[in-house]
């Protein structure tokens, strides 16, 4: 049975490709552009060059997969940025696209969406009164529909950067993505109230209750633009600790063990592992 579902899966991925694929614009085309790229992003589904020539995701003629990925994830961004700065996903690929953004660097961007006034998007349902999550940016067909509740997921998983990497929480990472554009930073009393006063979001923090305790990561920016790093790790758990440096020195706790200098979204990080405990950095 199982290699009856693997082979099915590979037959799903070079039709899908074969199907969607547009070589000359390089992205796929059909359906809702941005559920549809991000959710090829998140599903293993986008296609290269480079990949071995028996796997159903290899095609001729077009970038190497990173290159592929990279040039989706942009499309993700400039769709946004072109719609002045308003969420373009749907139900489904919503899911994965903030995450995506800040992945590859685009940050800034998923939360300008995010706080963006206007439809579609969060801040024009609570002008409009929501206390929950509505069935459509503009109408209250139904009054608490969850799948708009991703951007929660992004708080954790992005902004405060908490996301398993084994089952169960046996390893973690946590990698924050901070911002520096300055969003709406003030809940509108009406759909006309616009002046929301823009400032830098400078504070997060999230934690999760896990089956291991409870995992958290707490940053602020101080006036001198350091991050102040606080980080939890529970208990039977290894971490690793990406601390975001914009280049500069950082102060890392004992216990902290330096791993390596990386990158992610286009950020340089230091990396730490961790076991439990509670570990502080300035960045």
């Amino acid at each position: 049975r199982a290699a009856h579902y693997a082979a099915l899966a590979r037959t799903l991925r070079k039709a899908f490709i074969a199907n969607y694929w547009d070589s000359g614009q390089g992205y796929f085309t059909q359906g809702s552009i941005s559920s549809e790229n991000a959710m090829a992003i998140a599903f293993d589904l986008v296609p290269g060059s480079d990949l071995d020539p028996g796997d159903p995701r290899h095609l001729s003629g077009t970038g190497t997969l990173a290159e592929n990925k990279k040039a989706l994830a942009q499309l993700l961004a400039d769709r946004i940025t072109a719609a002045d700065g308003h969420i373009q996903n749907d139900m489904y690929g919503s899911r994965y696209e903030f995450n995506i953004l800040s992945e590859y660097g685009y940050t800034d961007i998923a939360l300008k969406a995010v706080t963006q006034t206007g439809v579609p998007g969060y801040v024009h349902q609570i002008a409009k009164g929501a206390t929950s999550l509505w069935e459509q940016w503009t109408d209250r067909l139904s009054v608490n529909h969850h799948y708009r509740s991703n951007v929660a997921t992004w708080f954790y998983q992005s902004l405060a950067g908490i996301r398993p990497t084994s089952t169960a929480y046996e390893t973690l990472r946590i990698r924050p993505y901070v911002p520096s554009v300055a969003v709406n930073s003030q809940v509108p009393k009406s759909v006309d109230d616009t002046d929301l006063s823009p400032a830098t979001l400078d504070h997060v923090s999230a934690s999760i209750d896990t089956v291991r305790g409870v995992v958290s990561s707490e940053w602020r920016r101080g006036s001198d633009g350091r991050i102040d790093l606080a980080v939890t790790v529970p208990y039977n758990t290894e971490a690793e600790i990406w601390v975001p440096t914009q280049g500069k020195s950082v102060s890392a706790p004992r216990g902290a063990a330096f791993v390596r200098d990386d990158t992610s979204g286009g950020a340089p990080y230091k990396v730490y592992r961790a076991r439990a405990g509670s570990y502080r950095f300035n960045a």
